[in-house]
Protein backbone atom coordinates (compact mmCIF):
# COMPACT_ATOMS: atom_id res chain seq x y z
CA UNK A 1 0.00 0.00 0.00
CA UNK A 2 1.45 3.27 -0.94
CA UNK A 3 1.78 5.64 1.83
CA UNK A 4 2.20 9.28 1.09
CA UNK A 5 3.92 12.05 3.79
CA UNK A 6 1.00 14.35 4.45
CA UNK A 7 2.34 17.38 5.24
CA UNK A 8 5.12 17.63 2.51
CA UNK A 9 2.53 16.63 -0.15
CA UNK A 10 -0.02 19.43 1.27
CA UNK A 11 2.43 22.26 0.94
CA UNK A 12 3.67 21.06 -2.09
CA UNK A 13 0.06 21.02 -3.76
CA UNK A 14 -0.56 24.79 -2.11
CA UNK A 15 2.64 25.74 -3.53
CA UNK A 16 1.82 24.41 -6.94
CA UNK A 17 -1.45 26.04 -6.81
CA UNK A 18 -0.22 29.23 -5.31
CA UNK A 19 2.71 29.97 -8.37
CA UNK A 20 -0.12 28.83 -10.48
CA UNK A 21 -2.50 31.44 -9.74
CA UNK A 22 0.58 33.96 -10.05
CA UNK A 23 1.40 32.98 -13.43
CA UNK A 24 -2.38 33.44 -15.05
CA UNK A 25 -2.21 36.51 -13.00
CA UNK A 26 0.37 37.68 -15.01
CA UNK A 27 -0.59 36.14 -17.93
CA UNK A 28 -3.48 38.33 -17.55
CA UNK A 29 -2.01 41.77 -16.14
CA UNK A 30 0.43 41.56 -19.63
CA UNK A 31 -3.01 40.88 -21.77
CA UNK A 32 -4.60 43.84 -20.45
CA UNK A 33 -1.35 46.13 -19.82
CA UNK A 34 -2.43 46.66 -16.25
CA UNK A 35 -0.65 46.29 -13.04
CA UNK A 36 -3.99 46.46 -11.00
CA UNK A 37 -6.59 43.42 -11.75
CA UNK A 38 -8.37 44.15 -8.18
CA UNK A 39 -8.70 46.56 -5.58
CA UNK A 40 -6.63 43.61 -3.33
CA UNK A 41 -3.53 44.21 -5.63
CA UNK A 42 -2.93 47.92 -5.13
CA UNK A 43 -5.38 49.13 -2.57
CA UNK A 44 -4.50 52.97 -2.39
CA UNK A 45 -3.71 52.83 -6.19
CA UNK A 46 -7.57 51.30 -7.20
CA UNK A 47 -8.62 54.18 -4.79
CA UNK A 48 -6.82 56.45 -6.92
CA UNK A 49 -7.61 55.28 -10.20
CA UNK A 50 -11.18 55.15 -9.45
CA UNK A 51 -11.04 59.09 -8.34
CA UNK A 52 -9.37 60.27 -11.59
CA UNK A 53 -12.00 58.14 -13.55
CA UNK A 54 -14.68 59.83 -11.62
CA UNK A 55 -13.47 62.90 -12.36
CA UNK A 56 -12.67 62.27 -16.45
CA UNK A 57 -16.39 61.00 -16.53
CA UNK A 58 -17.53 64.30 -14.99
CA UNK A 59 -15.39 66.09 -16.96
CA UNK A 60 -16.28 64.86 -20.48
CA UNK A 61 -20.04 65.30 -19.78
CA UNK A 62 -18.94 69.06 -19.25
CA UNK A 63 -17.11 69.05 -22.59
CA UNK A 64 -19.96 67.49 -24.08
CA UNK A 65 -22.51 69.78 -22.22
CA UNK A 66 -20.07 72.99 -23.46
CA UNK A 67 -20.14 71.69 -27.39
CA UNK A 68 -23.99 71.23 -27.58
CA UNK A 69 -24.16 74.70 -25.96
CA UNK A 70 -22.03 76.45 -28.15
CA UNK A 71 -23.65 74.62 -31.05
CA UNK A 72 -26.76 76.21 -29.72
CA UNK A 73 -25.24 79.39 -29.52
CA UNK A 74 -23.79 79.56 -32.99
CA UNK A 75 -26.68 78.29 -34.67
CA UNK A 76 -29.15 81.06 -32.42
CA UNK A 77 -26.46 84.18 -33.38
CA UNK A 78 -27.03 82.69 -37.27
CA UNK A 79 -30.32 83.85 -37.36
CA UNK A 80 -29.88 86.59 -35.45
CA UNK A 81 -27.54 88.11 -37.65
CA UNK A 82 -30.10 87.29 -40.34
CA UNK A 83 -32.54 89.20 -38.55
CA UNK A 84 -30.27 92.27 -38.18
CA UNK A 85 -29.95 92.06 -41.84
CA UNK A 86 -33.61 92.23 -42.35
CA UNK A 87 -34.08 95.16 -40.41
CA UNK A 88 -31.65 97.13 -41.69
CA UNK A 89 -32.97 97.17 -44.39
CA UNK A 90 -36.16 97.70 -43.65
CA UNK A 91 -34.79 100.95 -42.01
CA UNK A 92 -33.58 101.58 -45.54
CA UNK A 93 -36.94 101.37 -47.06
CA UNK A 94 -38.34 103.30 -43.75
CA UNK A 95 -36.34 106.47 -45.00
CA UNK A 96 -37.23 106.21 -48.13
CA UNK A 97 -40.40 105.40 -48.33
CA UNK A 98 -40.88 108.84 -46.14
CA UNK A 99 -40.30 110.77 -48.41
CA UNK A 100 -43.37 112.59 -49.93
CA UNK A 101 -42.38 113.40 -53.42
CA UNK A 102 -42.90 108.80 -53.51
CA UNK A 103 -45.42 107.87 -56.13
CA UNK A 104 -48.47 105.73 -55.29
CA UNK A 105 -46.83 103.08 -57.41
CA UNK A 106 -42.85 103.38 -55.65
CA UNK A 107 -45.32 103.01 -52.39
CA UNK A 108 -46.75 99.87 -53.11
CA UNK A 109 -43.83 98.60 -54.43
CA UNK A 110 -41.91 99.47 -51.13
CA UNK A 111 -44.89 98.23 -49.14
CA UNK A 112 -44.95 94.76 -50.70
CA UNK A 113 -40.92 94.65 -50.01
CA UNK A 114 -41.65 95.05 -46.14
CA UNK A 115 -44.58 92.24 -46.74
CA UNK A 116 -41.63 89.92 -48.10
CA UNK A 117 -39.08 91.14 -45.26
CA UNK A 118 -41.54 90.44 -42.57
CA UNK A 119 -42.12 87.15 -43.71
CA UNK A 120 -38.32 86.33 -43.71
CA UNK A 121 -38.25 87.79 -40.40
CA UNK A 122 -41.37 85.43 -39.24
CA UNK A 123 -38.81 82.56 -40.99
CA UNK A 124 -35.94 83.55 -38.94
CA UNK A 125 -37.85 83.83 -35.55
CA UNK A 126 -39.69 80.46 -36.32
CA UNK A 127 -36.15 78.96 -36.66
CA UNK A 128 -36.03 74.93 -35.25
CA UNK A 129 -33.17 72.81 -34.68
CA UNK A 130 -31.67 69.66 -35.68
CA UNK A 131 -34.14 68.17 -33.73
CA UNK A 132 -37.54 70.06 -34.77
CA UNK A 133 -37.62 72.16 -32.14
CA UNK A 134 -38.14 75.65 -31.99
CA UNK A 135 -34.81 77.77 -31.36
CA UNK A 136 -37.01 81.23 -29.65
CA UNK A 137 -39.82 79.84 -27.79
CA UNK A 138 -38.10 79.12 -24.67
CA UNK A 139 -39.64 76.21 -23.02
CA UNK A 140 -42.29 75.76 -25.48
CA UNK A 141 -40.39 74.21 -27.91
CA UNK A 142 -43.25 71.96 -29.31
CA UNK A 143 -44.30 75.36 -30.96
CA UNK A 144 -43.86 77.76 -33.34
CA UNK A 145 -42.46 80.93 -31.84
CA UNK A 146 -44.57 83.08 -33.29
CA UNK A 147 -48.18 83.01 -35.35
CA UNK A 148 -50.73 84.93 -36.38
CA UNK A 149 -53.81 85.26 -34.95
CA UNK A 150 -57.66 85.60 -35.26
CA UNK A 151 -57.46 89.22 -36.27
CA UNK A 152 -53.88 88.92 -38.11
CA UNK A 153 -52.11 90.11 -35.46
CA UNK A 154 -48.83 88.18 -34.52
CA UNK A 155 -48.32 86.72 -31.55
CA UNK A 156 -45.97 84.98 -29.56
CA UNK A 157 -46.46 81.58 -28.36
CA UNK A 158 -43.89 80.68 -26.48
CA UNK A 159 -42.75 81.05 -22.73
CA UNK A 160 -39.83 83.12 -21.43
CA UNK A 161 -38.03 80.67 -19.61
CA UNK A 162 -34.23 79.99 -20.27
CA UNK A 163 -32.69 76.76 -20.56
CA UNK A 164 -29.31 76.52 -17.87
CA UNK A 165 -26.24 73.49 -18.86
CA UNK A 166 -24.10 72.99 -16.34
CA UNK A 167 -20.62 73.83 -17.84
CA UNK A 168 -18.31 72.43 -14.42
CA UNK A 169 -18.98 71.68 -11.05
CA UNK A 170 -20.27 75.93 -10.24
CA UNK A 171 -20.79 76.84 -13.79
CA UNK A 172 -24.22 76.93 -15.41
CA UNK A 173 -24.64 78.86 -18.91
CA UNK A 174 -27.96 79.68 -20.48
CA UNK A 175 -28.26 77.97 -23.69
CA UNK A 176 -31.18 80.08 -25.32
CA UNK A 177 -32.99 83.45 -26.34
CA UNK A 178 -36.16 84.15 -26.55
CA UNK A 179 -38.28 86.11 -28.92
CA UNK A 180 -39.88 87.19 -26.09
CA UNK A 181 -36.85 89.41 -24.75
CA UNK A 182 -35.76 90.23 -28.31
CA UNK A 183 -38.90 91.32 -29.97
CA UNK A 184 -42.18 91.58 -27.39
CA UNK A 185 -40.80 92.71 -24.37
CA UNK A 186 -39.69 96.55 -25.99
CA UNK A 187 -41.54 99.68 -24.86
CA UNK A 188 -42.50 100.31 -28.66
CA UNK A 189 -44.80 98.14 -30.89
CA UNK A 190 -43.18 94.98 -31.50
CA UNK A 191 -41.57 94.82 -35.10
CA UNK A 192 -43.27 92.50 -36.75
CA UNK A 193 -46.70 94.15 -36.27
CA UNK A 194 -45.71 97.73 -36.48
CA UNK A 195 -44.01 96.73 -40.05
CA UNK A 196 -47.26 95.39 -41.32
CA UNK A 197 -49.07 98.54 -39.59
CA UNK A 198 -46.50 100.42 -41.80
CA UNK A 199 -46.68 98.53 -45.00
CA UNK A 200 -50.84 99.25 -44.34
CA UNK A 201 -50.11 103.05 -44.57
CA UNK A 202 -48.29 102.88 -47.39
CA UNK A 203 -50.31 101.23 -49.42
CA UNK A 204 -53.32 103.22 -48.29
CA UNK A 205 -53.54 106.57 -50.66
CA UNK A 206 -54.91 108.42 -48.47
CA UNK A 207 -52.35 108.20 -46.19
CA UNK A 208 -49.45 110.24 -47.37
CA UNK A 209 -46.35 111.64 -45.70
CA UNK A 210 -47.54 114.28 -43.31
CA UNK A 211 -51.14 113.03 -42.51
CA UNK A 212 -51.81 111.49 -39.00
CA UNK A 213 -52.40 108.17 -39.81
CA UNK A 214 -48.72 107.96 -42.08
CA UNK A 215 -47.22 109.74 -38.91
CA UNK A 216 -48.43 107.29 -36.40
CA UNK A 217 -47.65 104.46 -38.48
CA UNK A 218 -44.14 105.79 -39.33
CA UNK A 219 -43.30 107.27 -35.80
CA UNK A 220 -44.00 103.51 -34.33
CA UNK A 221 -42.03 101.72 -37.28
CA UNK A 222 -39.01 103.60 -37.01
CA UNK A 223 -39.34 102.89 -32.82
CA UNK A 224 -39.70 99.79 -33.02
CA UNK A 225 -36.91 99.19 -35.28
CA UNK A 226 -34.47 101.05 -32.99
CA UNK A 227 -35.53 98.77 -30.07
CA UNK A 228 -35.57 95.35 -31.56
CA UNK A 229 -32.05 96.07 -33.17
CA UNK A 230 -30.65 97.15 -29.95
CA UNK A 231 -32.04 93.96 -28.33
CA UNK A 232 -31.05 91.70 -30.88
CA UNK A 233 -27.55 92.82 -30.97
CA UNK A 234 -27.12 92.77 -27.52
CA UNK A 235 -27.94 89.22 -27.63
CA UNK A 236 -25.52 88.49 -30.47
CA UNK A 237 -22.91 90.73 -28.12
CA UNK A 238 -23.97 88.35 -25.11
CA UNK A 239 -23.38 85.04 -27.38
CA UNK A 240 -19.75 86.41 -28.35
CA UNK A 241 -18.95 86.41 -24.35
CA UNK A 242 -20.31 83.36 -23.73
CA UNK A 243 -18.62 81.89 -26.77
CA UNK A 244 -15.53 82.86 -25.64
CA UNK A 245 -16.02 81.63 -21.94
CA UNK A 246 -16.99 78.73 -23.20
CA UNK A 247 -14.13 78.09 -25.45
CA UNK A 248 -12.11 78.75 -22.23
CA UNK A 249 -13.83 76.22 -19.85
CA UNK A 250 -13.49 73.84 -22.67
CA UNK A 251 -9.46 74.12 -22.38
CA UNK A 252 -9.56 73.96 -19.49
CA UNK A 253 -11.56 71.11 -18.93
CA UNK A 254 -9.39 68.87 -21.94
CA UNK A 255 -5.79 69.78 -19.21
CA UNK A 256 -7.88 67.80 -17.02
CA UNK A 257 -8.84 65.68 -19.34
CA UNK A 258 -5.04 64.69 -19.83
CA UNK A 259 -4.28 64.96 -16.40
CA UNK A 260 -6.75 62.40 -15.32
CA UNK A 261 -5.94 59.62 -18.08
CA UNK A 262 -1.72 60.20 -16.88
CA UNK A 263 -2.72 59.89 -13.43
CA UNK A 264 -5.01 56.39 -14.51
CA UNK A 265 -2.21 55.33 -16.91
CA UNK A 266 0.88 56.28 -14.71
CA UNK A 267 -1.24 54.39 -11.84
CA UNK A 268 -2.27 51.05 -13.09
CA UNK A 269 -0.40 51.00 -16.54
CA UNK A 270 1.85 47.77 -16.16
CA UNK A 271 5.95 48.08 -16.20
CA UNK A 272 6.51 45.03 -18.61
CA UNK A 273 9.67 44.73 -18.34
CA UNK A 274 9.51 44.02 -14.30
CA UNK A 275 6.17 41.48 -14.97
CA UNK A 276 8.04 39.77 -17.61
CA UNK A 277 10.85 39.61 -14.78
CA UNK A 278 8.70 38.07 -12.30
CA UNK A 279 6.97 36.09 -14.52
CA UNK A 280 10.16 33.92 -15.90
CA UNK A 281 10.82 33.68 -11.90
CA UNK A 282 7.60 32.57 -11.41
CA UNK A 283 7.68 29.78 -14.28
CA UNK A 284 10.97 28.34 -12.77
CA UNK A 285 9.29 28.33 -9.55
CA UNK A 286 6.61 26.15 -10.77
CA UNK A 287 8.39 23.71 -12.88
CA UNK A 288 11.07 23.40 -9.38
CA UNK A 289 7.61 22.30 -7.82
CA UNK A 290 6.27 20.06 -10.14
CA UNK A 291 8.96 18.19 -10.00
CA UNK A 292 9.14 18.26 -6.48
CA UNK A 293 5.45 17.19 -6.21
CA UNK A 294 5.78 14.66 -8.54
CA UNK A 295 9.03 13.39 -6.27
CA UNK A 296 6.74 13.45 -3.27
CA UNK A 297 3.84 12.39 -4.91
CA UNK A 298 5.31 8.87 -5.45
CA UNK A 299 7.29 8.23 -2.17
CA UNK A 300 5.78 5.12 -0.23
CA UNK A 301 6.14 3.88 3.18
CA UNK A 302 8.76 1.40 2.42
CA UNK A 303 10.94 4.17 0.98
CA UNK A 304 11.63 4.44 4.64
CA UNK A 305 11.85 1.11 5.46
Amino acid sequence: MRVTMQNLYTNNLNSLQNTTSDIARLNQMTSQGLSILAPSDDPIGAVRVMASERDLAAVEQYVKNIDAVSTSLGRSETHLNSMVEVQLRMREIGVLASTGTLSQPDRMAYAAELDELVKSLVSSINAKDDGGNSIFAGNRVEVDTVIKDATGKYVYQGDNNKRQVQTSPSSWVESNATAQDLLFSNSSQDILNATVDFSNALKDPTATVGTPAFTTASAAFQASLDDTLNSINAEITNFGGKQNSLALMKTSHEEMTLFNKQVIGETQELDYAAATAEFNVKLTALKVTQATFVQVSSLSLFDHM
